[in-house]
């Protein structure tokens, strides 16, 4: 309690990301539910023109990102041509958007719903719905239905190696919390379920979607267990 509250004496509005989030309401951005700042010291948001900044909800702003309503390049029109020339733009960004560390996103840029933007990525255009954009130039590298595909086939391999890599550093099997974005492959029971578990499961306010879909889906392990069991049968076999 004692270190949140210097924390906040310190950091002021960017302690977390619940005083950031509410700190750029109060400056007059539309802002949704479930928004969130990973890192707010390392995010920068316009707040020169903080009514041209909309967002709607389960929006995650990751490290480093900067999203600005305004350019100041003018100033360099101003000393070659002596006129003053304006600059901004309204920036709005969908429902469920992940924007990825150290991205840009320009003003007058808008971002559909059900986006991914890849980490490094210099937003200038406008972004249509359900798709993933990287790059600078950020252009549409793929659907988002295609990276679903993607990522559900990633997924096995994917935890064998946290596994595997894990064991080598620790000596020891990970425990529940390290395999919190994995438990779909030995888990088919929504209810109960760990705390980090659980987290996961409510993400973007969805939990009943995502509990019908985990009692429908197979799992190859019986548990967390048989999948460690797999894992180490895996490294002797190779």
């Amino acid at each position: 309690m004692l270190k949140r509250m210097i924390r906040s004496l310190i950091l002021r509005e960017k302690a977390d990301s619940d005083a950031y989030i509410k700190y750029l309401r109060k400056k007059g951005m539309r802002i949704g539910e479930r928004t969130v700042v990973y890192e707010p010291r390392s995010v920068v948001i316009d707040v020169t023109r903080p009514w041209m900044i909309e967002m709607g909800d389960d929006v995650k702003i990751t490290h480093g990102v900067i999203i600005l309503t305004h350019g100041f390049d003018w100033s360099v029109l101003k000393g070659a041509y002596g006129d003053v020339l304006g600059s901004s733009g309204k920036v709005t960004v969908g429902n469920n958007v992940f924007i990825g560390m150290n991205s840009i996103i320009l003003k007058g840029v808008t971002v559909g719903n059900n986006v991914i933007i890849g980490a490094g990525s210099l937003v200038n255009k406008d972004v249509p719905d359900n798709c993933v954009v990287a790059g600078n130039p950020a252009k549409v590298i793929m659907s988002l239905d295609d990276y679903h595909e993607k990522r559900k086939a990633a997924q096995q391999k994917e935890a064998e190696e946290t596994v595997s890599e894990y064991r080598k550093v620790y000596g020891k099997d990970p425990d529940e919390n390290v395999m919190s974005e994995f438990f779909w492959l030995f888990t088919d029971c929504p209810e109960n379920l760990p705390p980090k578990w659980e987290y996961h499961m409510s993400l973007c306010g969805n939990r009943e979607l995502s509990a019908k879909l985990m009692r429908e889906h197979k799992i190859s392990y019986k548990n967390i267990e048989d999948f460690f069991l797999h894992c180490k049968n895996q490294e002797t076999d190779n």
